[in-house]
Order: C-alpha cells, then sequence, then structure tokens
C-alpha cells in the first residue's frame, strides 16, 4: 500500500495522522495510572467548578483560565465532570499541541527525507514527546510550550502582517493558559526581533509588522479582558493575582540543581543512579545545547539558513527562556514542562532515516531511564514497582500504594462520621478529595503552600466560621524538609483557629492526616 493511498500526501497530513495515532494510542495506554491529590486535583478542582458556574481566581486559588475552560467544555461534552473527563480534557490539548510539534520536525526537515523517511520521523517525533508529558495535567504547559516555539516559526522571515497578527493571537491564547507562558513567549519573540534586526537592518518593516503582532496578542488575550468587563469581582480577582505573585518574589519553592555528580552509584545502585544522572543531565543540556545553536547559527548569513536552522534557531530562543522555569524548581516536573523546545532542537537535526534513528534511540531511552522513578507506568516497566487499584468516580487507577494509604485513610473517617462527608476542610493541599466529592471547599485558598499575611487569614477564618467544617484533615509536612514551610508556620492564625475549634483524634504512624473533630 502506497502513502498516498492511507492519505499521507503531504506533511501536514503526515504529521496530524501519525502524531494524532500515536498520541491517542499513548493516553489510552496511561489513562488509568497515577493519581495526586495535590496538583492533579488543583487542575481537576478547578474544571469542575466552573462546570458549576465558578470564576478562577475569583472563587478559587487558580491559574489562568484557559487550562479550566478547556477542560470544563470537554467535561460538559462528555457529560461527566470526574476523573475521565478531566484526563480526556487534557489528553484532546496533548493531541493538538503533539501534532503541532511533529509538523515543526517535518518542516523544517522535508527537504532531507522521502516521504517514508518523513513517516518514520513523525512515529520518532510524537513518540518523543508524548514520553515527556508528565505529568498528565501538566500538558497545557508543555503543549503551550511547543506552540510559543510555532509562534516563532510563523514569524521568521516573513513580511506578512497577517502572519504576524496570527502569531500574535497565538502568543494571546497561550498567555491565557497561564501568564508565564505570555512572559515567555514575549521574550522570546522580543530576542527574536532583535535578531532579525540585527540581520535585516530594517526597523521600518519590521516595527510595521511588531504592531500587527501586537494587534494579535490583544485579539488572542481578549477573552480575559471579556471576563473582566462582564464578570463582576473578577478585574479584581486577576489583579491581585498578578500583585500575589510579584509580592511572592518567586514562581515555585526551590530546590537544589540535582547536577549528575552529585548521585553516589554505590548508594543508589546502578538503576536509580542512571536515573539521576539523566536528569542532571537533562538540566545541563536544557540550557547548555541551545546557547550552543545560537552560537552556532548567530554569524550565519540570514539568506543562508535552512528551514532545520530556523526551527533550531526558535527552539532554542525559547528553550534558554524556558529554562528558568526548570530551574526554578529543579526537579523533574518542571524539567519535563520545560523540555518540550529542546526536544523540537535535537529532532530537528534528524535530517536522514539513519539520524532520525540514532535521535529516537538516543532520547527515548535517555527518557525512559530519566522518568523511571517516577512516571508510574514507566516505573513499573522499569523498575517493577509495586501499584494498588483504588476507585474514584467508578473507575479503576493503578496507583503508588502510600497513594491508595491517603485515599483509605480519609475513606475511614469519612465513613465513622457521615455527616462530615458534605462538610469538611482538607489542607493545605488536597483539593481532590473536593473533585472526587464534587465538593466546594469552604475557602478560597485550595492550595496552601505559601505564607500569607494577618489579613488573608482573617478573610478564610470568616469563612469557615460561617459554615464551620464537621471535620478537618491537616497534614502539617515540612515541605521539602524545611520547617518554616509546615502549615502551622506558613498559616498561624488558620492553625490556631483549628486548634481552638477542633479535637486532635488519636493517629496511627504513618497516617498521612491528622483529623481534628468538633
Amino acid at each position: 500500500m502506497t502513502f498516498q493511498l492511507v492519505g499521507l500526501r503531504n506533511t501536514p497530513s503526515i504529521a496530524l495522522v501519525i502524531s494524532s495515532l500515536i498520541t491517542a494510542l499513548w493516553c489510552m495506554s496511561t489513562w488509568r495510572f497515577g493519581f495526586d491529590l495535590a496538583d492533579e486535583g488543583y487542575y481537576w478542582y478547578g474544571a469542575q467548578r466552573m462546570l458549576h458556574g465558578e470564576m478562577p481566581m475569583r472563587d478559587f486559588m487558580a491559574y489562568d483560565i484557559g487550562r479550566y475552560a478547556w477542560s470544563a467544555a470537554v467535561m460538559k461534552l462528555l457529560g461527566d465532570s470526574g476523573i475521565v473527563g478531566a484526563r480526556v480534557g487534557a489528553a484532546l490539548y496533548q493531541v493538538c499541541t503533539i501534532a503541532v510539534g511533529v509538523l515543526l520536525v517535518l518542516r523544517a526537515t522535508k527537504n532531507n527525507l522521502s516521504t517514508p523517511g518523513q513517516v518514520w520521523l513523525a512515529c520518532v517525533a510524537a513518540i518523543t514527546l508524548n514520553l515527556w508529558v508528565y505529568p498528565y495535567y501538566k500538558v497545557f504547559d508543555y503543549g503551550t510550550s511547543i506552540l510559543i516555539v510555532a509562534m516563532l516559526v510563523m514569524i521568521f522571515g516573513s513580511q506578512s502582517p497577517r502572519r504576524w497578527f496570527s502569531a500574535g493571537m497565538l502568543l494571546g491564547l497561550a498567555a491565557i493558559m497561564g501568564r508565564n507562558h505570555g512572559v515567555y513567549g514575549a521574550v522570546a519573540a522580543l530576542l527574536l526581533l532583535v535578531f532579525l534586526l540585527i540581520k535585516q537592518r530594517t526597523p521600518g518593516a519590521l516595527l510595521r509588522l511588531s504592531l500587527a503582532f501586537i494587534a494579535g496578542v490583544v485579539v488572542g488575550f481578549s477573552p480575559t479582558f471579556v471576563l473582566c468587563v462582564l464578570v463582576d469581582g473578577f478585574t479584581d480577582a486577576f489583579v491581585a493575582s498578578i500583585f500575589d505573585l510579584i509580592n511572592s518574589g518567586a514562581t515555585n519553592i526551590s530546590l537544589d540543581v540535582p547536577w549528575p555528580w552529585t548521585f553516589d552509584r554505590s548508594v543508589l545502585g546502578m538503576l536509580l543512579w542512571a536515573n539521576g544522572v539523566s536528569q542532571g543531565i537533562g538540566f545541563i543540556a536544557i540550557l547548555a545545547l541551545p546557547l550552543m545553536a545560537i552560537a552556532l547559527l548567530m554569524f550565519r548569513p540570514l539568506h543562508r539558513l535552512t528551514s532545520t536552522d530556523i526551527l533550531m534557531l526558535c527552539t532554542s530562543l525559547v528553550g534558554i527562556i524556558y529554562a528558568h522555569y526548570a530551574y526554578s524548581r529543579a526537579d523533574l516536573t518542571h524539567l519535563a514542562l520545560s523540555i518540550a523546545p529542546l526536544l523540537l532542537l535535537v529532532l530537528s537535526t534528524a535530517t536522514s532515516f539513519k539520524m532520525a534513528t540514532l535521535t529516537s534511540a538516543v532520547v527515548a531511552g535517555g527518557t525512559m531511564i530519566c522518568m523511571a522513578a517516577e512516571n508510574p507506568l514507566l516505573s513499573q516497566w522499569i523498575l517493577n514497582r509495586p501499584f494498588a487499584t483504588v476507585t474514584v468516580n467508578g473507575s479503576t487507577l493503578y496507583v503508588f500504594p502510600h497513594i491508595k494509604e491517603q485515599l483509605r485513610h480519609v475513606e475511614d473517617a469519612l465513613a465513622a462520621r457521615p455527616q462530615a462527608r458534605d462538610n469538611f476542610l482538607a489542607l493545605p493541599n488536597a483539593p481532590a478529595l473536593y473533585a472526587i466529592n464534587e465538593l466546594r471547599m469552604p475557602i478560597w485558598e485550595i492550595y496552601s503552600l505559601w505564607p500569607r499575611d494577618a489579613a488573608f487569614e482573617a478573610a478564610e477564618v470568616a469563612k469557615l466560621n460561617r459554615a464551620p467544617p464537621d471535620l478537618v484533615f491537616l497534614s502539617d509536612h515540612a515541605l521539602d524538609n524545611r520547617q518554616e514551610l509546615r502549615y502551622s508556620n506558613t498559616h498561624p492564625i488558620l492553625y490556631q483557629w483549628i486548634l481552638d475549634n477542633y479535637k486532635k483524634q488519636p493517629a496511627k504512624p504513618l497516617e498521612p492526616f491528622d483529623i481534628y473533630v468538633k
């Protein structure tokens, strides 16, 4: 059968068909693996509350509206606000953005590969990009970084105001997924503009194109402006969220970078040592390779840049900016969220069938080793880690044993006090418990890790006094072993309110929550 007979006649169709098929197979194979009360709950709860008419940032602590609106729409169409609806919503965004990434790679290499070679590279690219979607609900960040690369490719060398306007719209839409993406994309666009000014020396023409780009950004981000006008209280919440970010002075709680030389094979064993070293190499490569590529291309005349060179340059400009996010909290999750531009850079070098094969072996192998300790499916395949089964909204999930123990502990406590099932408080970071039960959390801050001032805590206490919970789940753990990040230290007024109004129940060793009852 020829490729024409199956509809693979050109680069876009190859990218769309191959990437969609592989991404769908990957999502269907992995959707039952893993569960997280904290970050997954932060995503799922937000989408679910939008279905109930609530507004992110105004009615509950949240990211920007994009991911919640997207998933709420999918959940609405499916008629399922449970875990399946939430995971399908993320999977559809994954299908769309992985397809864009594969298309970028194929267009960059199309002059060097035959149709069979393009099909092979499409498979390699789709598999590689999907392997790094970890955890699944962060695809709204991972996939959006791919869209930022696409934005730069759209405007590189183009003299079309319409094309620059469309690229600006893409940046505006990316900012709706997260203002950090809007900032990163704007900085990347500015760097590209400087590069073009140096190469073209036509400031007047670039100024006109830039104005079209800015207009596109405004149009793309306009849904947020519309909400500010039409939704009561949203403007105040939106502005307050910006000031909260500025006042915090950071986007994440920092961790030391796991450099490759900090791991001891004699202590960890070969597999875990390789896992740690591969992560450390990732933190080096995510900045080093883009800088090397920029240095290589900086002095090359503009007219001599090939389609491969253009993608390498665009991925490098985006990659050095997203490296900031990886280093802001240097763990595997944040490396995974920032690595898509680097993957596209590496894949763009696959200018032959042989090179594509070598690239796939190196990248896929390194990825599986790097992900082995944390990705549930890979940890079972590679490390043979044990799994337990839990039922969430009628769906069977395969989870690490400690997750099952957390859910069992909560269920036992609620079964002992049935009246509390519709009125409990879970702190500091377990919003998934509310999403499972489709309940509204009684306070605004659904994820309580950052210190808050006295006025904020007093407002939250006022909400609790209006409808006191029947039961409180509290994990007063020291995040990252830092005592100052215990809930009792970050939220002393709320913690004291719990002590004043509830009695702590006897706890067994290793139980994840302390339970307080009236």
